[in-house]
Order: structure tokens, then sequence, then C-alpha cells
């Protein structure tokens, strides 16, 4: 009986064992060593790099306020900062326009106001004297700039004409000619459109004809203000009054004169001249540089 009931108790001691060694990962949800890892070389992750899901923070400097942490829309917007000096995101100078010119002009050239020119003109010269006929006169004048704000002008012309009605004689031919030389200054009034110059200088003017006693050479010194405004980039105005001390030729004239700019150094000039003794009309090209 005794021996019974001792291999009874060593069965159930046994047991127990057993059964606290199983629930030590089972019932108690330990999981055995190993448990769920695979094997060497099965299922090895691929190694995926980090993607941002955000951008990167703005630069702040002392001289930038940073934007608020959280933006309410009720609320009443902050003061602007200081603008960063670093371009932003996708800003670059790349095609961007020259400085103080319009995006997709082209360049203009000199401004139509310069010192530095060469004009070269046809002039119809009507004299107020019965006895001679109109003379058709070309000539050209050269502008050359000094030191600002002066400039040296010279000047010549040659022409031809038919002659008066003289008692006995057809008409007659003469020619006329004129040079000059004389040195100015220039200044702006108001703003840059509107510009004074004077000119102060000498001019020879000489007129030989055939049968008829029409005939003089006078030297002369001359003096010549005027104006010049372009209120178009491609349009000048102009207007002098030149008086002289001629005696046999024009001692005053009054000249106006319209530019056009038709390419960038280029401009063709519309006027006329209007003097005691002769009248004129002309049409010149000047080129400036």
């Amino acid at each position: 009986m005794k021996r019974t009931l001792f291999y009874a108790f060593s069965a159930g001691v046994v047991f127990c064992q057993g059964a606290v060694g199983q629930t030590g990962y089972g019932v108690m949800g330990v999981p055995p060593p190993g448990y769920g890892t695979p094997p060497p070389g099965y299922g090895t992750p691929p190694n995926v790099p980090a993607y941002p899901n955000s951008l990167p923070p703005s630069s702040v400097s002392s001289n930038v306020t940073a934007p608020p942490p959280y933006a309410d829309p009720y609320a009443t917007a902050p003061a602007p900062g200081q603008v960063s000096s670093y371009a932003p995101q996708g800003v670059s100078n790349y095609s961007s326009p020259p400085n103080g010119a319009a995006y997709g002009t082209q360049p203009t050239g000199p401004n139509m106001v310069n010192f530095n020119n060469l004009e070269a003109y046809y002039r119809y010269v009507a004299p107020k004297a019965n006895n001679l006929s109109g003379a058709n006169t070309i000539g050209a004048s050269l502008t050359v700039a000094l030191f600002n704000p002066l400039y040296l002008k010279f000047g010549a012309s040659w022409g031809s004409g038919g002659g008066g009605s003289v008692t006995g004689a057809t008409k007659g031919n003469y020619d006329f000619a004129s040079i000059q030389a004389g040195v100015g200054f220039h200044t702006s009034l108001i703003n840059e459109k509107l510009t004074f110059v004077a000119e102060a200088g000498l001019m020879y003017a000489s007129l030989r004809a055939q049968d008829t006693s029409v005939s003089f050479s006078d030297g002369s010194i001359y003096v010549r203000p005027a104006l010049r405004y372009t209120p178009l980039n491609w349009l000048e105005l102009q207007a002098g009054v030149t008086v002289s001390s001629a005696d046999k030729y024009d001692s005053k004239m009054v000249d106006l004169t319209s530019y056009f700019r038709v390419l960038p150094m280029f401009d063709i000039g519309i006027g006329g001249d209007f003097g005691n003794t002769t009248r004129a009309f002309r049409t010149s090209l000047r080129l400036r540089w």
C-alpha cells in the first residue's frame, strides 16, 4: 500500500514539472528562442532609401523673419520681414533682359541728340531777289564732341542755278558756295528730352553769276542758339536762329528740322531755312556714333 502511494506521488510530481515546463513558453505567452525568425538567406528585406515627405526647412538668419510654426487662417498676418538674399528655387537670371531695356526690344543706338554725327543734305535755295532763280545745292556737316559740354562743327555746301532776266541776255548760270566752322556747347533743360545748344563761328559765302552783276563774296561771324527736343525715342525736333554780320547774304535766318530714326544710328531729316535774302527747303541723311 505504501509503495503504491509512493509511485503515485512520484508520477504526479513528474506531471506537474512537465506542465510547468510547457506553460513557461506556451501558456505564459513567451515564445521559444528562434520562434518567427526566418532561416538565413530567406526573404532578405530590400534596401529602400528613405524618401522625404516634406520640403527642407527654409534658411533663417537674423535678417530674415522666420515663418510662424502655425498659421491660423483667422489670425492677422505678421509684418513682412526682410527679403532673403538667396534666390528662390527654380528662379535664375538666365535670359533676363538687360537693365534699362524693355523685354523683347532691340537696341536703339546712340541718343538722337548727340554731338558725334555726319550729315549730308540736299537743299533747294530760292533767293528772294527777282533776278536770280532757285539753286540746287548739296552739302555736308560734321559735328565732333569735345570734352563735355563742348563740340566742334564744320560744314560746306555748293550749288548752281539760273540767272535772272537781264536786258539783252538770257538767264545765266550762277554758282553758290559756303563754308563754316564753329564751336558750341549744350546743356539739358527741364529734363533730358529738351536740350539747349549755342554755336558761334565763322562763315564764308560766295556767289558767282554770268551775264549779271549779282555777284558777291561775304565773310561773317555767326551765332546760332537752338533747341533740340526728343518727344519720342525715334523723333527729334530742332529749331534755331542764326544771326550773322553778313552784308550781302542772310544776316538773320530761322531753321526748323525734324529728324526721324530709321536705323539705330541713322536718321532722315526734313526741314526749311527762312532768311532775310533766301529761303530754302532741304532733306538730309544723318549718321550718329
